[in-house]
This record gives structure tokens, C-alpha cells and sequence, in this order.
């Protein structure tokens, strides 16, 4: 009998911690201690991801993230730990007290300890687009990276064709050879010539 009751409330207990359950709580506290941060730090990456080569991206948000780590753990020995506490805390009792009835929960006293902690976790935006950046980049998206790749070629034939006519444009500055042949006049675009 005793050891029957005993196998009972270890499965009462497993059951209990379901790895959905705990997924869910660290969520909403994550949600509630750095909702903002998150977001923002999600939208940075992807509109630097446009303008800034994989490399780059990658070096900036390593380097914000050890910014970002430093910055979050001197004001988390400050103030911030007790910010979250107390903001947790108090989510815990409403919910413990409240339980489903929403309309009846302290909403402006629970606005007014959340909005504190995310003003401190809004300088972690450098830890989140880190992760947005590893997370981007670890899926293989093949049709993103063909459309990067001619994105940058574009770009580059641009930027040359540019700065053949800047140096066409200029006649004093035109070599007499290029590879061993004279160089006549100017050179005439095909693309103009067709038109």
C-alpha cells in the first residue's frame, strides 16, 4: 500500500511538470519580463539583414550582444532583479487569485510594474537580434540567398557601369591601350546602341 501511494504521487508530480507547462511559463515570463526587447530586436535584424552583407550583420550583433549581456547584467544587479520580482510576483497572485475572471484583475497596477522592467530590458535589443540572426541564418533558405546573390550583382554591375562613365565621361583621363589594344574614341553601350 505504502509504496503504491508513493508511485501515485511520483506520477502526479510528473504529470504536473509537463515539459508543455514549463515551456508555456517561461514563455509568458519571458513575454513579461521582455516583450518589447524581443520585438525590436526580431524587426532590427531582419531590415539590417537588407542592407548589410551575412558577415557584417553577424559581427555588429555580436558585438551589441556582449554590450547588450554587460549593460542588462550591471542594471539587473541594480535594480532590475527586484523590478522582475516584483512585477512576477504580483502576476502570480492575480492569477492565483483571479484565475480565469479577467475582467476583475489589477490591470493598471500590473501595467504599472510591467512597463518599468521593460524600459530596463529594452537595452537587451543587442542579445535579441543575436539570436534573430543566428536563427535567420541556421535555416537554409535557398530562394532568399538566390535572390541575395543577385541582389549584390545588380549592385555591383551598377557600381561598375557607373564608374565607366565617369571615366568616359572624362576623355583626358582614357589609357591609350586596354589589354594590348588601342583604344579609339569612347566606347559605345550596346544597350544605347540598340535603342
Amino acid at each position: 500500500m505504502n509504496t503504491g501511494s508513493r508511485r501515485q504521487q511520483y506520477q502526479q508530480a510528473q504529470s504536473a511538470d509537463t515539459p508543455g507547462w514549463v515551456l508555456l511559463c517561461v514563455t509568458l515570463a519571458l513575454c513579461l519580463i521582455a516583450l518589447p526587447c524581443t520585438i525590436l530586436g526580431f524587426l532590427a535584424e531582419r531590415f539590417l539583414a537588407r542592407w548589410l552583407p551575412w558577415r557584417l550583420s553577424f559581427l555588429l550583433w555580436f558585438a551589441l550582444l556582449f554590450a547588450s549581456a554587460f549593460v542588462l547584467y550591471n542594471d539587473y544587479q541594480q535594480s532590475l532583479q527586484h523590478l522582475i520580482i516584483r512585477e512576477l510576483a504580483d502576476y502570480m497572485i492575480a492569477v492565483r487569485h483571479y484565475q480565469t475572471d479577467l475582467a476583475h484583475y489589477p490591470l493598471r497596477q500590473l501595467w504599472a510594474e510591467t512597463w518599468p522592467v521593460w524600459l530596463h530590458t529594452l537595452l537587451g535589443i543587442g542579445v535579441t537580434g543575436f539570436w534573430a540572426e543566428l536563427y535567420a541564418n541556421t535555416r537554409t533558405d535557398t530562394a532568399r540567398t538566390l535572390r541575395q546573390n543577385q541582389h549584390h550583382r545588380e549592385r555591383h554591375a551598377q557600381r561598375s557601369q557607373r564608374w565607366a562613365r565617369r571615366r568616359t565621361s572624362q576623355p583626358a583621363h582614357l589609357p591609350d591601350q586596354i589589354g594590348g589594344v588601342m583604344v579609339i574614341g569612347v566606347p559605345i553601350d550596346d544597350d544605347q546602341e540598340e535603342a
